[in-house]
């Protein structure tokens, strides 16, 4: 009996939810109602008693018990308890519909895997279709109060359609005291081992997956009678239960007026409890959410639509076995087959708002127009410095440094060493059979593993150094020159002390 409202919330405006407020069914003014009406009756009660029945002394009294249950009215943590089981009592609610049961799977696979067109056929793919669907009556009936007055008897299923009169007598012949929710699927996959050995079915490979629909059916099923047979524990909703209705039963005398106009100015008499009522409504009916939705195979009107869906599915799934069987159209250009596929709207539609592409959300944003404007560069820790003042591409920057430059430690050479050192991006020299570095991501990289696996290679020339390039290693020189000058000067006074 479920409620749909998404038509009317379909679109979001200020008004969209107020709608909702003036329906009947399934709203939060049919849940609450009784225990409203009867909560305000007993709190106009109290209220009466004490405005024209008690006397000074026993309105002391009654003052001092309505100070001492409204100041201590937090002690009840209603907001924790109906948090937690409201949340238990939905994950549960959600994973019953997930697995409830729906036919089109395994009538579907029927008829792809169970070929023909002879009545043979056509027997055999309606009774395993059939035989599915009858273990799912079965199951509705010990679990839906709907569905049992539907059928209440094993009699009214045969007499429904859903057992052959054969089918029952075998039924009833096997005795034990549980229930016989398997015999079904046993007729269901008997048949479809007869119809591979009557070349109905063409492959083994065919025979598991159509077996394996029917096994998902199964166990989908008999979850739903796990959750039924084992609850939620009844301490849980019990305590929640007591807790609100306790809660709201001291509210009766906890929120109740007293004159206080003797000792001081208290207020306006506000003789309906508007904030109380607003309270009991938002509480009362977060109570009523679990009520509802701890149990959603009984006449509540937002629980499982059993016999829809009974009927739903044995329809659906004699249709696609039978009448919707080889019935595919003849294969044909599509319209755009010469033709680029151009979007079309009704003309009413054409003028709405268009839909966004999904793209990223930078995808139009741009840094560069061409890349001539961008420079790529290595990330090391002197990059930072050298950007400024590199007017080439990373490639012709990058050179090598030899072995035999790295041991001049002194004029020109060092000089060469050192730039070499500090335009490649490294610290210390390059051994003997060490390669260059090659930063050109578009280069072979099969061509770098032959290399590397070769004791041999090609030497590679210095690139000649430009203007830039040498001033940025003399002054690395000065900086070290300054450094060794600084450190050997301690060094000189101690020798002559």
């Amino acid at each position: 009996m479920t409620v749909s409202y998404n038509l009317s919330v379909s679109t979001s405006r200020p008004w969209t939810f107020m709608r909702l407020f003036f329906r009947w069914k399934g709203s939060v003014w049919r849940a609450v109602y009784l225990q409203y009406i009867t909560w305000l009756v007993l709190f106009g009660v109290f209220s009466l008693v004490y405005r024209f029945i008690l006397n000074g002394n026993q309105r002391k009294i009654f003052e001092a018990l309505v100070d001492f249950t409204n100041s201590r009215m937090d002690y009840i943590p209603l907001d924790w308890m109906l948090g937690f089981f409201i949340a238990a009592v939905l994950t549960r609610f959600w994973y019953l519909y997930n697995i409830i049961g729906f036919m089109d799977n395994i009538a579907l696979m029927t008829a792809l895997y169970v070929r023909g067109v002879s009545e043979r056929a056509r027997q055999y793919r309606r009774n395993i279709v059939r035989y599915c669907q009858l273990t799912q009556v079965l199951i509705f009936r010990d679990l839906s109060m709907p569905c049992r007055k539907r059928f209440p008897t094993l009699d009214t299923v045969a007499a429904a359609g859903f057992m052959m009169p054969h089918e029952k007598e075998n039924f009833d012949d096997i005795q034990y005291g549980y229930s016989k929710y398997f015999l079904p699927f046993n007729w269901a996959w008997a048949l479809i081992y007869r119809a591979r050995l009557d070349g109905f079915i063409e492959s083994d490979y065919y025979v598991t997956i159509l077996s394996e629909e029917v096994r998902k059916f199964r166990t989908d099923l008999a979850w739903l009678c796990n959750y039924d047979w084992v609850p939620l524990p009844m301490i849980y909703p019990t305590i929640v239960c007591f807790a609100v209705h306790a809660y709201f039963l001291v509210c009766v005398i906890a929120r109740q007026y007293v004159d206080r106009s003797k000792y001081e100015n208290d207020g306006i008499d506000m003789i309906f409890p508007f904030m109380t009522s607003i309270q009991f409504v938002l509480y009362m009916g977060w109570l009523k959410i679990g009520e509802a939705l701890l149990n959603p195979w009984g006449e509540d009107d937002d629980d499982f639509e059993t016999n829809m869906l009974i009927d739903r599915n044995f329809a659906m799934g004699l249709k696609i076995v039978d009448e919707g069987y080889g019935k595919t159209p003849e294969m044909q250009k599509d319209s755009f087959w010469d033709d680029d596929w151009v979007p079309l709207y009704s003309e009413e539609s054409a003028h709405e708002r268009r839909y966004s592409r999904r793209e990223g959300s930078l995808a139009h944003i741009k840094l560069a127009s061409s890349v001539s404007q961008v420079r790529m560069i290595p990330l090391s820790p002197s990059s930072a410095q050298l950007s400024q003042l590199r007017k080439t591409s990373v490639r012709e920057k990058i050179v090598p440094v030899k072995p035999e430059e790295t041991e001049n430690k002194t004029g020109i050479g060092r000089l060469l060493s050192r730039s070499a050192s500090i335009i490649s991006f490294h610290g210390t020299p390059k051994r003997d059979n060490s390669a260059p570095r090659n930063l050109d991501r578009f280069s072979s990289t099969k061509r770098l593993r032959d290399d590397h696996g070769n004791n041999t290679r090609e030497e590679h020339p210095m690139t000649p150094l430009n203007d830039a390039d040498i001033r940025i290693a003399m002054e690395a020189l000065e900086n070290d020159s300054n450094m060794s000058t600084k450190s050997s000067q301690p060094e000189e006074k101690q020798k002559e002390d």
